[in-house]
């Protein structure tokens, strides 16, 4: 059966160690758009991160939507309007970073274009690095449970936050779904949120079948995608455990054009 939506992670996956796109992958994406298939870009990043390689790839315009926040938003990625949404409100919010605090740990909330950190160290910083959004300090205590948030993110080493983590599933049972994107970016994320359950939603919406859509990714935060999706695919060099849930583990690895090869193997080449 024929390939009508793929939704593809961005770092680690699409994007290269300086976070660009080569141009293997771009020109494959754009002929994969050019074939009539929904290309949806699926991160844990913000829009505002997000849409700079979504103007690269050539969506703007094609009314796709694209999945932000590992799934907690689906935006409209011309506008930029949310569609759909999962989201802490304030007194979850409050819980959640306290949990986290009393563990000794920074966190932090996120706005279209900046990052609001309790405290500024080597760790939080790595995300502005990756994502390309500045950070600032919470102008006051209290002030990252102010509105209704899509995700929390906490920092640290790796070690620490396995242990940190187990402690945390616990005290927020009910309350938040915890995952690690990164071996030192533990996320909280809203019940519901998770780039599986959004990819479900945008095929359910534009009428696509499961078995007609494709994921690929590298980390445990593409783990429901990989697991929902018709064919779930990775490059080579991804986590273990997400090479063990996938149905197809690309030659290369995603420096070396990993996606290129996914999309010419299950849809260009089937044309």
């Amino acid at each position: 059966m024929a390939i009508r939506l793929v939704a593809i992670d961005l770092d680690d996956t699409l994007l290269n160690p300086d976070r660009s796109i080569s141009p293997v992958n771009r020109l494959t994406i754009i002929r994969t758009i050019n074939a009539g298939v929904m290309v949806v870009l699926a991160s844990g990043r913000t829009i505002q991160s997000m849409r700079p390689y979504a103007e690269e790839l050539g969506m703007i315009g094609k009314k796709f939507p694209i999945i932000c926040m590992n799934g907690a938003e689906i935006r409209d990625i011309d506008s930029k309007a949310i569609i759909q949404q999962h989201a802490f409100t304030p007194e979850q919010v409050k819980i959640c970073v306290n949990a986290v605090m009393s563990a000794g740990l920074p966190a932090q909330v996120y706005e279209d274009d900046c990052i609001i950190v309790t405290e500024k160290n080597d760790w939080t910083n790595r995300d502005t690095a990756l994502t390309g959004l500045p950070n600032r300090l919470q102008n006051y205590n209290g002030e990252l449970w102010a509105e209704n948030r899509s995700k929390i993110l906490t920092s640290g080493e790796p070690e620490v936050l396995k242990k940190v983590m187990v402690e945390l599933k616990k005290q927020l049972d009910g309350i938040a779904h915890l995952i690690l994107s990164k071996p030192y970016f533990l996320e909280l994320l809203p019940l519901g949120a998770d780039k599986g359950s959004a990819l479900a939603w945008i095929a359910e919406k534009y009428g696509i079948r499961q078995e007609e859509t494709m994921a690929i990714g590298d980390s445990w935060n593409d783990l429901g995608m990989i697991a929902w999706a018709g064919i779930g695919c990775a490059p080579n060099d991804a986590n273990p455990e997400v090479l063990a849930q996938a149905d197809y583990i690309a030659k290369n690895n995603h420096y070396e054009g990993a996606v290129a090869e996914l999309l010419k193997h299950f849809i260009l080449d089937s044309i």
